[in-house]
């Protein structure tokens, strides 16, 4: 997801932490206005276009109702209806179809059959509970599988050639996998409060964006055609309702440790050959969703056209979930605190002072924070890259730059493996290199 990312070290891996919405973390994303953004970004993606209509619980009878319509543009094909009830309270009966998971106060019901809801349509849904006082079911989220994901691959975002998006893409892993290559079947428990950190993104089940990646690919196959990981469907909704009512990040395992082995699992959906291409395609559609496109539509609104602009932010959106804070403080430094887009040749901003400034806030949110500090030499390499003028990308990169380089030794080295990238998305490791800012 992911501020929902604050910096973890390990050995030869590197991953972002969410951060509590009540956080006060200084340097923390910029802050509660650059996390609720984050937040509003992956509520966006994963849930539906609904309403409730109906939300009753009559405590005489223990019989709950809710009706919900589906207001989107398409039908839900296997929806989730997950709701609060007051503590103490136990969901206990599971309808026909419908089979439930509790979690605290979270009463989440998934579909053991399909079950479709269309555009316009209505749906009534029943439960009960232990209670016998009556009482209004909060929270109510409905979610599906043609919500946070679908058979459809959005088009990838046209403003970077193919080979200028492979380079944005290999320099970010070198970040989070040491390795310009993707790393689809990467997944770990790294203990950085968001549960399993997975594949080419980072896609965390306690922050909101794993799950639209199973989602996703339990659109395209079922368990029956070889999914391994639609079983751990009712585990990460529960994970992700808890998530999108608390806005804290979600460090349990324990509801997918109980379904099977997280992963293992993940792994083999990319590594077995029948299922990669539909678990590559998911991970993907996620990243571009998530990620990529909303990089490339701040780049465009601020006026800033090169490769290299667009690359630096969609690093920076991996990294913190949101360019705010970083935009904000290029606008004020070059005098346009009124935040008027596009910047870029207003008042004669450049798109290359624009960046520097945008770095440089960067910089100091990383290097602010304990956690965060040694990750700053990713910023380097984009400061390198501008004062070289590579805005196209098309010349060989390496990330032989650290921080300290680029704006004096007060700065911590990383320790990232030097590798270079070719124009063409190829990469080697090179046998000897200089740090250099120049």
């Amino acid at each position: 997801m992911n501020g929902h990312r604050g910096e973890v070290m390990r050995s030869g891996h590197r991953r972002l932490a969410l951060v509590s919405l009540a956080a006060a973390l200084s340097g923390c994303a910029g802050g509660a206005e650059d996390i609720e953004e984050s937040m509003g970004a992956l509520q966006q993606a994963a849930t539906c276009s609904y309403s409730v209509t109906t939300n009753t619980y009559d405590g005489p009878d223990y019989w709950g109702t809710l009706v919900f319509k589906n207001t989107g543009t398409s039908a839900m094909t296997s929806p989730t209806v997950a709701f609060t009830v007051p503590s103490g309270v136990t969901c206990d009966h599971d309808e026909a179809g419908w089979k439930h998971t509790q979690s605290g106060t979270t009463c989440t019901y998934s579909r053991t059959t399909g079950l479709t809801v269309n555009a316009g349509a209505s749906y009534t849904f029943y439960y009960s509970t232990t209670s016998s006082a009556s009482f209004t079911a909060g929270n109510v989220q409905i979610s599906d599988p043609s919500c946070g994901g679908g058979t459809t691959e959005p088009p990838p975002s046209s403003d970077m050639t193919a080979n200028q998006r492979k380079v944005a893409e290999a320099i970010t892993s070198i970040w989070e996998n040491d390795t310009p290559t993707l790393a689809y079947a990467y997944a770990e428990n790294i203990w950085d409060g968001r549960g399993y950190t997975n594949g080419r993104a980072g896609f965390c089940t306690g922050t909101g964006d794993a799950i639209m990646v199973v989602e996703c690919y339990k659109n395209l196959r079922s368990a029956s055609n070889g999914n391994l990981l639609a079983k751990y469907m009712p585990g990460l909704t529960t994970i992700n309702n808890r998530f999108l009512s608390t806005g804290q990040n979600q460090a349990s395992t324990a509801e997918l440790d109980a379904l099977g082995n997280w992963k293992s699992d993940w792994a083999a959906s990319y590594n077995n050959t029948t299922t990669r291409a539909d678990f590559k395609s998911c991970q993907d559609q996620v990243v571009e969703r998530l990620y990529f496109s909303p990089s490339i539509n701040e780049a465009k609104k601020w006026g800033l056209t090169s490769a290299l602009s667009k690359a630096a932010f969609y690093d920076a959106y991996i990294n913190h979930g949101s360019l705010s804070t970083f935009i904000k403080a290029a606008n004020t430094a070059l005098g346009n605190s009124a935040q008027t887009a596009p910047a870029v040749g207003r008042n004669g901003i450049t798109e290359s002072a624009f960046l520097q400034k945008f770095l440089e806030k960067r910089r100091d949110v990383l290097y602010n924070d304990s956690t965060w500090r040694e990750a700053v030499d990713r910023v380097a390499l984009y400061e390198k890259l501008r004062r070289q003028g590579n805005w196209d990308l098309n010349t060989a990169v390496r990330n032989d730059v650290r921080a300290r380089d680029c704006w004096g030794t007060t700065y911590p080295a990383s320790g990232y493996t030097v590798r270079q990238i070719n124009p063409d998305g190829t990469w080697s490791t090179p046998s000897s290199y200089t740090y250099s800012c120049n």
